[in-house]
This record gives structure tokens, sequence and C-alpha cells, in this order.
């Protein structure tokens, strides 16, 4: 069973840094959804802003470990990039806020349809904002990428790790 495991952690990091983190980002954004029409159904969706207060709150600390140990793989300081994180999710969270205002408030849309179409904007400012600030790596001297270029010769391809 742990073989197994080792093989799958291995071949979901061979995947590319984006493509991962468009992965874990819909998966977060599915679980933040979930999570917002549940609390919408047992609270009331007429507090929708209060609904989306709880879904960020709760949906945050999953996307943070999510994003840190299965796409960016960073071995930096958990608690500064955490405030970072919190910082793009409060940017983020205005960002939603003010769309689900306009969309649901005043267009009049459908609460959960307007929630969803926010979410495709929020993936793409917060790719750009993780990638670049929040888990953003030290450049590496010529010495640690001649170095690891060395480590990346004596693996094994892609091709063979997959097979």
């Amino acid at each position: 069973m742990l073989k197994k495991e080792g093989n799958m952690a291995r071949r979901w990091f061979l995947i590319d840094e984006k493509v991962r983190f468009v992965i874990a980002g819909i998966v977060n954004m599915a679980i933040r959804y979930l999570i917002f029409v549940l609390l919408g159904l047992a609270f009331s969706v007429s507090r929708y802003q209060l609904v989306l207060l709880a879904t960020w709150l709760l949906s945050s600390v999953i996307a943070f470990f999510s994003y840190k140990h299965l796409v960016f793989r960073t071995e930096g300081n958990h608690l500064k990039e955490f405030v970072k994180s919190l910082l793009i999710w409060c940017l983020s969270y205005v960002l939603n806020a003010a769309l689900l205002e306009v969309l649901a408030g005043r267009l009049a849309w459908n609460v959960y349809l307007a929630q969803a179409a926010a979410i495709v904007l929020i993936v793409a400012v917060n790719y750009l904002l993780f990638k670049h600030f929040a888990f953003r790596q030290q450049k590496k001297s010529l010495l640690e990428h001649l170095y690891l270029s060395l480590i990346h010769i004596s693996e094994p391809t892609r091709q063979e790790a997959i097979s």
C-alpha cells in the first residue's frame, strides 16, 4: 500500500506546477462552493455575505495546505507564507464580495450562479498572486542550478518513472 501511495505521489509531482495549481484550484473552489451551498442552505441564502465570509474562513485553511504541499512544495516559513496567503484571500474576498453584490444584489442573478461566475475570475487572480507573491521561491545560485541538473540527469526520465 505504501509503495502504491509513493508511486502516486511521484506521478503527481511529475505533473507541471501550473497544471497542479489548476487541479488544486478546481478542487479548492469546488470545496469552497460546496461549503457555500451547504451554509446557505443551513443558515439562509438571504444572508449570503455572512455565508460567504464563513465559507472563506473555512476553505482558506484547506487551500493553503494544498497549495503549499501539493503545488508549490515550498520549504519557506509556514507563518510568513500563511500571512501572505491571508492577504491574498482578503483581496480575493473583497473582489468576490463585490462581484457577488453586483451580480446577485444589483443584477438579480441567482446567488448560486453568481458565485459560480465569480469563482472563475477568482481562480485566475489567485494563481498569479500565489505564484508570484505567497509562494515565490528565492532565485538559485549557479552552483545550485548545476547541482540540481546533475541530480536530474541521474534520476530516471519522466517516461521511465511512469512505466
